[in-house]
């Protein structure tokens, strides 16, 4: 090998030599940058967390302070009998809510009830009962409250007995149904008294075999709506008249029921062989969805 390979090959190593140095240092320096930047980010973390825990503790404060006052000025309205203000206070700060809070409202309430109830008439049970239930449930350890309930519960029923007994002499005795529906209430209230139980009875039989007769008439016609007619009349004029697409069904009366099937009553208008519109009312007999009867206008009367 000459002298001049040498020297070449000497500087080619050299180069290589700084091209590695090279590398190293780009490496080097590229961590450094990493490191930093790394530092930064958690430096970041670290006072954002710190701002957030500060923030917390001002909100914190603020509610605190916030409840204290709620608080304060609850105590004062329950000592000063306006235990309602009271609540209302607490509802608009629901979101201060806590243990303290809690058993204030508890209390309120309880004071705002036994308030309501020192200013209603002894005569109206429905209202003590209301306000004993709420009590009741508040505190269903404390057997006054329970006890002054079913006072009041027993002294409710009492007078609704008397106000259904006093409408059940007021129904016509052919409404088995109605009849029959109070006394079942009359029996729910007061189950020794024999007489609801035998009028019960009584008017449940009348109502089963009512019920059976009108099974042989078939379902009770309905209208087609509040205000309009009856499928089954239409049906049939249109089949007896002799110009059917002039046909216009107007107003019917409610169904009844009489011994001979369905009754109802409707007004209806058509064109005749003129071409004249007339209208017109008659009564109509139904049984199993067909009219097997018409009648006059004056045949009937609806009260």
């Amino acid at each position: 090998m000459n002298i001049s390979t040498i020297k070449e090959f000497m500087k080619r190593k050299k180069l290589i030599l700084i091209g590695i140095a090279g590398a190293i240092a780009l490496i080097a320096i590229i961590f450094c940058v990493l490191a930093v930047q790394n530092n930064f980010a958690e430096e970041r973390a670290r006072i954002a967390e710190q701002s957030r825990i500060e923030q917390e503790r001002i909100l914190k404060e603020k509610q605190d302070k916030a409840r204290e006052n709620v608080i304060f000025s609850m105590k004062r309205l329950i000592e000063t009998g306006n235990a309602e203000t009271a609540l209302a206070v607490a509802e608009k700060n629901k979101e201060l809510m806590n243990d303290e809070l809690e058993a204030l409202i508890h209390l309120a309430t309880e004071k705002d009830l036994l308030f309501r109830i020192e200013n209603t008439s002894k005569w109206n049970y429905s209202e003590l009962a209301k306000y004993y239930a709420r009590l009741a449930a508040l505190e269903p350890d404390n057997s006054k409250y329970i006890k002054a309930l079913k006072g009041y519960d027993s002294k409710l029923n009492r007078k609704l007995e008397k106000k259904l007994y006093a409408r059940a002499q007021t129904l016509p005795a052919g409404d088995y149904k109605a009849n029959m529906d109070i006394y079942a209430e009359l029996v729910r209230l007061n189950p020794d008294e024999g007489l609801y139980k035998s009028k019960y009875e009584r008017y449940k039989s009348m109502y089963d075999d009512f019920m059976k007769d009108l099974e042989k008439f078939g379902d009770k016609p309905e209208k087609t709506s509040a205000d309009g007619y009856y499928v089954e009349v239409e049906k049939y004029l249109k089949e007896k008249s002799e110009f059917p697409e002039t046909l216009q069904m107007e107003r019917c009366t409610d169904c009844y029921y009489t011994d001979k099937g369905w009754l109802v009553g409707c007004n209806y208008s058509e064109k005749n062989a003129a071409g004249s519109r007339f209208s017109e009312f008659l009564w109509f007999t139904i049984t199993n969805s067909t009219v097997q009867k018409v009648e006059s206008a004056g045949t009937y009367t609806v009260n």
